[in-house]
Order: C-alpha cells, then sequence, then structure tokens
C-alpha cells in the first residue's frame, strides 16, 4: 500500500503565495476597520449649554428688586443655573449663573438680595482682600480665593453680586462689566 499524501490536490502549493493571502484578507481588514470607526465614540462637545432665561425670569419674579444679569457674546455658553429663593422669605434669592468662557475656562455670576446667603459665604470662606478697582462704571472689590482665583464683588444697595471662577481676569472683568438690569 503506498502512502497516501494530505497535502492537498497538486497545484494547489503554487496558488498559496503572500499576495494572494493579503488579497484574502484585505475584505476583512476593511470590514473590521469600519466597524471600529462606526462603534468609537464621535468627537463630541461634552459641554452642555443651558438657556437660563425661564431661570432668570424666574428669580426676578420673587423679587421686586431688579436683578443685574449677564449681557455675554455666544461665545460665552451657559452651562449651569440655580435659584434659590433663600429662607422661605419674601423678596429674598439666589441667582447663580455658570459660564464656559471663550478661553474654555470656568466663570460663575451669582447675585443675591441676601448679604448672609449660603452660597456667598461660602464664595467668600478663605478669599483675601486685594483691592478695590471700577468695572463696568461701578466700585468692586477684588478677592484672591484659597484656590488662587480671582473674585470680584459688589455691595449695591439690596444686592450682593460676585464674579468668579477659573477664567483669566480679564475674562471675569468682561462678565461683570456686561451686567445689566433685567427688565423682562
Amino acid at each position: 500500500m503506498a502512502a497516501e499524501s494530505r497535502a492537498g490536490p497538486p497545484g494547489r502549493l503554487g496558488k498559496m503565495t503572500a499576495a494572494n493571502m493579503l488579497r484574502s484578507m484585505l475584505p476583512l481588514v476593511v470590514m473590521v476597520l469600519g466597524l471600529a470607526y462606526f462603534c468609537s465614540p464621535q468627537t463630541q462637545d461634552p459641554v452642555t449649554e443651558i438657556d437660563p432665561s425661564n431661570s432668570i425670569r424666574y428669580a426676578a419674579s420673587l423679587t421686586d428688586v431688579v436683578l443685574p444679569v449677564p449681557d455675554l457674546a455666544e461665545a460665552w455658553r451657559p452651562t449651569s443655573v440655580d435659584v434659590t429663593p433663600e429662607g422661605g422669605q419674601p423678596g429674598v434669592v439666589t441667582l447663580t449663573i455658570g459660564y464656559l468662557t471663550p478661553s474654555e475656562e470656568f466663570a460663575r455670576y451669582a447675585v443675591s438680595t441676601d448679604s448672609a446667603s449660603g452660597l456667598m459665604t461660602d464664595l467668600l470662606t478663605g478669599a483675601t482682600g486685594v483691592g478695590a478697582l471700577r468695572l463696568g462704571g461701578e466700585s468692586w472689590e477684588e478677592f484672591s480665593t484659597g484656590r488662587g482665583e480671582a473674585l470680584y464683588l459688589r455691595n449695591d444697595g439690596d444686592l450682593r453680586l460676585v464674579v468668579t471662577g477659573s477664567a483669566s481676569q480679564d475674562e471675569l472683568r468682561t462678565l461683570a462689566e456686561s451686567l445689566t438690569p433685567y427688565r423682562g
């Protein structure tokens, strides 16, 4: 009995070249790369913009005091807003708006009709006075926070206004200078 050959039909070995192997794998590689592309997360802006207008309107409705609100260019992107009626007292409210600045840093504006507001106290805790300055024709006090960020404070009658954040001082000053009375 002769030894059986398991190499396959004659002439097949001549067709098993590297070029043929690459041609065979090409469709598989294209499908895997396509699948990886469509399944991978697409680069999206991770910042969620909000429209603070309803919250501003609500805060203004809670007090008889005209609240100053920022009037900024579109490059300033509002990312958070909070309205806190303080202690259930009529007319006492704190409005806070957070922004992503044009240089992609954080800035916060807060205005309160309560000088003893918990938020205002928290913002000023650990801050040291730097000096006084004029922004937008108004007198402000400048502070440095415990995190090394600038903080601008203005007491205006029944209102206490704060501008702070990781943004540059120029951007924080732009925010402070943009304040205009809300007329709803």
